[in-house]
């Protein structure tokens, strides 16, 4: 067992799991009708003989109502959580909430954060083939995926299998049923940020410095604005950044 498998062994997602079902009063079944989880998969976790992949465990919280870091996180972030004031964290080298479905290990990032719109993690893609899988990824929102290293195939409901090298990336309707396998000699690591629409959206240029410019595919510059001039003209002062910009 490998140190991953030995963080992920005494991971409480099954205590917490049961104890979110029992605060509801559901039994396996109610709790099975309200997250499209099966009753034997959901009573398998909840006494850790597996480990459920992050599409499981989105359904889940979809139909719990739960944010996933109250199955996810660690002890010392859920107690960090409750000392927070403002929507800020950062996850250091070898923090973050780890679990695994065999096909995958996760690294779940900002699990000191509750109902975020977005879901950061790092997988390693252990999958080789499509065989290798008995469900294929589906759950509410939008992913992006970035190959860190190695290179991925992501097979996907709608399109046709496609491949994802160093420094590349995709964006897709997470809906669709989707997975990935690791074409590479080595494992690939990627990032893959799930977006939930429901959490709400803003445009980009909201997360953008005011003063940001398109930047030409052909150059790599930004383009010249030219401005008029004027003997005299006052300098104005920098315009306020927008709320939220960077």
């Amino acid at each position: 067992m490998d140190k991953l498998e030995q963080e992920e062994s005494g991971h409480p997602i099954g205590p917490r799991l049961k104890a979110a079902r029992k605060a509801r009063k559901l039994t396996l079944s109610q709790t099975s009708e309200l997250t499209a989880v099966s009753v034997s998969a959901l009573s398998k976790i909840e006494n850790a003989v597996v480990s459920p992949s992050f599409d499981i465990i989105k359904k889940i919280c979809d139909g719990l109502d739960l944010a996933i870091e109250e199955l996810v996180a660690s002890e010392r972030s859920q107690s960090a959580a409750h000392r927070m004031l403002g929507r800020k964290t950062t996850t250091l080298q070898g923090e973050g909430a780890r679990f695994t479905s065999g096909q995958y290990d996760y690294v779940a990032h900002a699990t000191e954060l509750s109902r975020k719109g977005m879901v950061p993690l790092v997988l390693r893609v252990r999958a080789r083939s499509v065989d290798e899988f008995d469900h294929w990824s589906r759950h509410n929102g939008e992913e992006f995926v970035f190959v860190l290293s190695g290179a991925i195939e992501i097979h996907s409901e709608h399109y046709a299998p496609f491949l994802l090298k160093q420094g590349e990336s995709a964006y897709f309707d997470s809906s669709m049923a989707h997975l990935y396998v690791s074409t590479s000699d080595e494992d690939a690591h990627v990032l893959s940020v799930s977006f939930d629409p429901k959490q709400g959206q803003k445009p980009v240029s909201a997360f953008m410095n005011a003063a940001a410019r398109p930047v030409s595919a052909e150059t790599g510059e930004a383009p010249v604005i030219k401005r008029p001039t004027k003997a005299g003209r006052r300098v104005s002062r920098p315009r306020e950044r927008a709320a939220g910009a960077r």
